[in-house]
């Protein structure tokens, strides 16, 4: 059988420095070492942030079905200062929850420092509940986040959505994906 494929390698490792370490096999590195291209962390790429906004509220509106939100300047800009050290996957988490917290489907720099400072501050090493990937680590802190609004809210879905800036069904599909029993949680 002929195949035509094209093989295409990523990696955060020096793989030169792991050949010269015996940790990598040298024939493979020669086979996968054709067209190297070097991504720089967000950190270093400021600029691309817009772009990525932009990028991932559209893709996480449309496989919603939510309304495209609006990010003003100020909200970009306070993004764009931070330093992002789980690189675009945690802008992309963040993205997500921005569009859950917005206002009448605009993300405002108030909801960006709301969203940002708690993990910002959170001590290294000590995620909410101390484990999992950056999404599971997000994902506990948005099901804090609307559990609570449902305890202040007397868990009358309503207010709980427009208290968090969101319709009814985007809270609804959120509570769905991060397995929140709004009935159990009612009665309990």
């Amino acid at each position: 059988m002929k195949v035509d494929v094209r093989v295409i390698v990523a990696t955060h490792r020096d793989l030169a420095e792991q050949v010269r370490q015996g940790k990598f096999r040298q024939d493979l590195f020669h086979r996968v070492y054709v067209f190297p291209i070097t991504l720089p962390p967000l950190r270093e790429r400021h600029d691309d942030i817009p772009v990525l906004i932009e990028h991932f509220q559209k893709q996480i509106a449309r496989q919603n079905n939510w309304k495209p939100a609006e990010f003003s300047a100020d909200a970009i800009a306070e993004l764009q200062r931070y330093s992002w050290p789980g690189n675009v996957r945690e802008l992309r988490n963040m993205i997500e929850r921005l569009l859950l917290l917005a206002t009448n489907n605009v993300v405002d720099q108030t909801t960006v420092r709301m969203a940002l400072p708690a993990m910002q501050t959170m001590p290294a090493g000590s995620p909410p509940d101390g484990h999992g990937t950056l999404a599971e680590r997000m994902d506990q802190v948005e099901r804090r986040i609307i559990l609570a609004e449902l305890d202040r809210q007397q868990h009358h879905i309503t207010n709980t959505a427009k208290a968090l800036g969101v319709e009814r069904s985007h809270l609804y599909k959120k509570c769905q994906q991060l397995r929140i029993d709004l009935a159990k949680e009612k009665k309990g």
